[in-house]
């Protein structure tokens, strides 16, 4: 009996020894489900918080721990697809596909993605992009005497009558903008922290022309050669520098070459939000012999900020900046603050209306000859402008451009006081 006892005994522990077995390999499978389950959703986290580096690097350890995991495969390829590693996001696409057991609906989604990912694959590999663009229009001067623009030649350049009212002439005039776009792309990459950068090379030649239908002392021309590298991260900064020479004429003869340099950088706060810097140095060398005196260097630096609002239905964009131009005449150069304010508005689709305000002091350093004083100059300038791009019809993908801009020119020199209104509208597309 007590042999029994025993047997049963030895019996009982073998079965509880087997059950415990058994216990133990299904609470080790549920850790480690669970433990593989905790590993996922930290890299699925790390994903949608854009920190794609990030959630690659613990996606692939994941996988070489579980190489079976189809759903962390996939996660993976959407990944490296994010930050343009396009080779490595249809590799890991096209293993979930070998397996046969695949159910037919994901395999459909996964062929739909290697579609994409083929298509932006050979998009990138593109080395050489070209894009021309044009603009033609009319435009309306209501002051066409005080030169063409301050930007390019200051008021009095040119010789004008003798008294302040008569100065005052208007006129129309049709204009033609026309340039190409060659932007060189070597497939260079970088990292970014957690994120996926790239180099391109852009070149923009363009030539502009303002012709008066009378005061064609007038008529301006520009040809425009830029060029510079450009390096960004999307959806998080860009930065670039371009060197840039303009020609212009005036009339019928040369007015003078421009050389400038233009660095600026860009970084987006979040998608509705960027700050950008941005600075202006250029010398300015005039053709003729009475222009001399304007020949100098000229600075500028400024930052700005906008943001977009109610999904980007609407934005608004603000600006600070100082300039100083160093000409070799005391009485051409000048300094001041650089301000401005905008707006826009997508009206409706495919349309859209902005409004800016600008104001600049021109605090001129020499004596004014023929004066006892040296010019102060405030300038105050409203643009407010429409655009909208036909969808279909005749003028498919063109621009409808449209605006309106008031400058009021006050000055301690009642002979550069002047006030200008000046009415554009043209087509503009890209080819």
């Amino acid at each position: 009996m007590k042999e029994i006892n025993k047997n049963a005994f030895q019996l009982l522990i073998a079965a509880l020894a087997t059950g415990l077995g058994a216990l133990l390999v299904a609470v080790t499978a549920v850790a480690q489900t669970e433990e593989l389950q905790a590993r996922f959703d930290l890299a699925i986290e790390a994903l949608e918080t854009d920190r794609l580096n990030t959630a690659r690097r613990l996606l692939n350890a994941l996988l070489a721990d579980e190489p079976t995991l189809h759903r962390a495969r996939l996660e993976l390829a959407r990944a490296n697809y994010l930050a343009a590693d396009f080779a490595g996001a249809r590799e890991e696409a096209e293993r979930v596909l070998a397996d046969p057991d695949v159910p037919a609906s994901v395999r459909t989604t996964v062929l739909a993605f290697l579609a994409q990912i083929r298509e932006d694959e050979q998009n990138f590999a593109k080395r050489h992009t070209w894009t021309p663009t044009l603009y033609f229009g009319g435009m309306y001067d209501s002051n066409v005497n005080f030169g063409v623009t301050r930007d390019i030649i200051d008021i009095g350049g040119i010789p004008f009558r003798v008294l302040p009212e008569s100065q005052e002439t208007d006129d129309g005039a049709l204009v033609v903008d026309g340039g190409i776009l060659h932007t060189y792309n070597p497939g260079v990459r970088f990292d970014s922290g957690e994120h996926t950068g790239f180099f391109v090379w852009q070149t923009q030649g363009s030539g502009y022309y303002r012709g008066y239908f009378s005061e064609d002392d007038f008529n301006l021309g520009v040809a425009t050669l830029r060029t510079g590298p450009t390096w960004f991260v999307p959806r998080r900064w860009r930065a670039g520098i371009g060197l840039q020479g303009d020609q212009v004429w005036l009339g019928d003869r040369r007015l003078g070459f421009f050389t400038s340099l233009n660095p600026n950088a860009t970084w987006e706060l979040n998608g509705n939000t960027e700050i950008t810097a941005e600075a202006i140095f250029a010398y300015r060398d005039y053709s003729r012999d009475i222009d001399r005196g304007r020949d100098g260097w000229y600075q500028w630096g400024g930052l700005r900020l906008g943001r977009f609002f109610s999904g980007g239905d609407w934005g608004l964009q603000g600006g600070v900046g100082y300039f100083n131009f160093d000409a070799d005449a005391d009485n051409f150069s000048n300094k001041g603050p650089d301000l401005f304010v905008g707006a826009v508005w997508n009206a409706w689709t495919g349309g859209s209306l902005y409004a800016r305000g600008s104001y600049r002091n021109f605090d001129f350093d020499g004596v004014e000859p023929g004066f006892n004083l040296s010019r102060d100059d405030d300038e105050y300038r409203v643009i407010v402008g429409m655009r909208h791009t036909f969808r279909g019809g005749f003028l498919q993908d063109w621009t409808l451009l449209a605006d309106w801009i008031f400058t009021d020119n006050q000055s301690n020199l009642d002979i550069f006081k002047y006030d200008r209104h000046q009415l554009n509208f043209g087509l503009a597309r890209s080819f």
